[in-house]
Formats: C-alpha cells, structure tokens, sequence
C-alpha cells in the first residue's frame, strides 16, 4: 500500500482501540454474547439485526475480549475504494488473527470476499448486518461457512438491564408458567414498566433524541437494508411507511393482505411482496395459523414501532400492546394462532402444545385456554402476568 492508504490503516487500528475500550465500559451484554463466544472457531460468525438493537457493541465486546482483534466499520467513507478483501489482508499483514466488520453488507461483493477469505484461512472473521442478509441463498455459498446469528430487539429483561440498571437472568418458559407465582413476587416491582418498554424499549437508543434516532434508522432500513432484496424506488418507500402506519393503528387481524392492498393502490401479490420485504428487514412480524398455512397471517410491528407511529395521530388500542408485547419475546420459542370461525372464537395463541389467551386484568376463561396472560401481579388459577414473558431472553 502507498503512503496514503497506509495511514487509513493506521486510522483504522487507533480508532479500533478506541471504540473496544469504549465498548468495554459497559458490564450489561445482550444475550447473544455467550452464544457467540460459544461457536466453534472452524466458522465465521455474522449477526443480523435491525438498527439500534446492539450489534456495533456485541462486535467490539467480543472483540476487547479476543486476541489480536482488530474492528471496523465497512460503510466508512474511507474505505470506499477498497475491497473487503483488500482491507482485511493488509489487517492480517500486521498481525491480527480476528477481524471484527461492521455493516458488512454495505460493501459491494462481500459474500465473495468472504469466501476468499475463509478459504484461505489465514484470518477468522466476525461481522455484522442488516437483517435482510440472507447466506443460505447466497452465491458464494456461505452457509457451509459462516455460522449466522439474529440479534432480535432487546427484550424487557435486557431493556431493565441496560437501562434501568437491574440484573435480571432470562427465564425459560417452563420456569414461568411452573414458577409464577415466584417469579411474579420477585419482580413485581418491574411490571408497571411493561408499558413504557413499548413506548422505547426494544431498541437501545439514549432517551434523549430518541425518536429522531428511530425515523432516521427505519428510513435507513427502508432505502438502503431492504435494497438487498429488490430495487427501492420513492413509491416503494412510500408503501412500506404506509404499510407500517396501517399495521400500528389496526388491530392484529384487521390489517389482512386485501384491505392492505386497497389502501396502498397494489394488487394482493405486491401486499404480500411488502409483507415478506419488511419482515425480512426485521420490522414485521408474522404469526402463521396452526391448522391452515392458506390462512392470512396475523401481523404485529417490532417493538417499539407501534407506539412510535402513535406519535402521527391515533391511540394504540392496550390489546394490541399486549399481544404485541406477548408476540415479540415468545417468538423466540415459537408461537402459532388457532384459527377462530364464525360462530367460535378461539384463544389467541398456542405455544409447545399450550393455549394462551391474552387480556386485561380482568380476563376470564371464556375460551378455555391453558393460560390467561394479563396485565398486574395476580396468579393462581393458571393465570400468569403478562410482564414475564420479557424475560424469555
């Protein structure tokens, strides 16, 4: 390299650095951490995951604690006339062994890159990106090398961790519905903020600026993350913001693909395209029927985006928050809606063989569910509070 490109490097390893000791400072990991740590070092490692949830600082956590690490960024304008391959050997040039790449996605030709690199193996790579990243349909066939994690938004268990300063461990679901009335009495105190989490949890922006943050990290994911899939045009963006507006203010099954496609002036195939494309980018979430795959799914947002378009005009209906609360943690087990008739209406969700119905305080058994999930700290009578499900992970 000539005298400028060197001096990048070298911009490179002191800003490296910088950002680990930084990263260090914070005790609080996401769940993710001991997993990753965890894979054997035959593989590279990727994490994928929407903006905002952790990744930049999972990567330099990992990083201050491995040997010979070094971390960048792959959409630093400095590196722009550069090739992944390019950067990463001049890296191992100077020693390292483990090269930690952030937003991996944003350089052009990365998968092949990778593939070179592993298969010279000279240099273990770590990597994060959006969460439209997809290595099993990858062209340079990374699957067999690249062990792919997704890091989903923070839970409420890490939100009160990161945030509120509590040391709370995950709970498995065994634990919560055998334990409940143990649990419950142990973090009680922690119920009543169920409700702010889905106002700014999820996401690990500061408070300050905090929705500024957001808008700007969903128009990111809308232009430039979901450009991996397909091409992005102004009415495409326009689409997705519509569709992600209809969805916040809908009630779980209101929002079907026919009144998606009548609001948006697209035929029933492109609703369903929308659908797919913003769920792969992390931002929907679809619960599938048990009985009958030809059923429509429900759709719910990805904490905290009900609440953050709440903020144009409308009232978030509680029900809504507290399936959307119950869906985004309990999908990490697998969740699956029964489908209701016109003359009976079934519980809201079956979990390992468990019927779940969600409600207020007040819910009764009126569907026979395994479960009532309510809000408060009431137990007994297979009732479990709503709030513990947030400490799945």
């Amino acid at each position: 390299m000539d005298t400028v490109e060197s001096r990048i490097i070298s911009s490179i390893v002191s800003t490296s650095k910088r950002l680990m000791k930084w990263a260090s400072r914070f005790p609080k990991r996401r769940f993710l951490y001991s997993e990753l740590k965890e894979i054997d070092k035959e593989y590279y490692v990727g994490v994928k995951g929407i903006r905002g949830v952790g990744k930049t600082v999972l990567l330099l956590q990992l990083a201050f604690e491995t040997e010979k690490s070094v971390y960048f960024s792959a959409d630093s304008t400095l590196l722009k006339p550069y090739s992944l391959y390019e950067i990463v050997k001049e890296l191992q040039g100077m020693g390292f062994k483990n090269i930690f790449i952030d937003e991996i996605h944003r350089k052009a030709g990365w998968e092949e890159d990778l593939k070179t690199l592993y298969d010279e193996h000279e240099v273990r790579v770590f990597f994060s990106g959006s969460s439209a990243i997809d290595i099993l349909h990858s062209s340079a066939d990374l699957s067999r090398r690249v062990v792919l994690k997704e890091l989903p938004p923070a839970s409420f268990r890490e939100w009160l961790n990161i945030k509120r300063g509590a040391d709370i461990q995950p709970l498995s679901l065994d634990e919560i519905l055998s334990k409940a009335f143990e649990t419950t009495y142990r973090y009680m105190e922690y119920e009543p903020m169920w409700k702010e989490y889905m106002l700014k949890g999820g996401v690990l922006y500061p408070d300050g600026g905090f929705f500024d943050a957001l808008e700007n990290s969903l128009r990111k994911v809308i232009l430039e993350d979901m450009a991996a899939l397909r091409e992005v045009s102004v009415k495409y963006e326009e689409d997705a913001f519509k569709l992600l507006y209809l969805i916040a203010r809908s009630k779980p099954f209101e929002a079907n693909y026919s009144r998606i496609a009548k609001s948006l002036e697209i035929s029933k195939t492109l609703a369903i395209r929308l659908v797919s494309d913003l769920e792969k980018a992390g931002l929907i979430i679809r619960v599938l029927p048990c009985e009958n795959i030809r059923k429509e799914p429900k759709l719910y947002l990805t904490v905290p985006l009900r609440r953050f378009f709440e903020r144009k005009g409308f009232s978030v209906e509680l029900g809504s928050l507290r399936e959307e609360f119950f869906v985004n943690h309990v999908r990490q087990v697998g969740l699956c809606y029964p489908k209701s008739s016109r003359l009976t209406k079934k519980p809201d969700f079956v979990v390992a063989g468990k019927i779940f119905e969600i409600g207020g305080p007040g819910k009764g058994r009126g569907q026979r569910p395994d479960y009532v999930v309510s809000d408060g700290i009431v137990t007994g009578d297979n009732r479990v509070p709503l709030f513990l499900f947030g400490f799945l992970y």
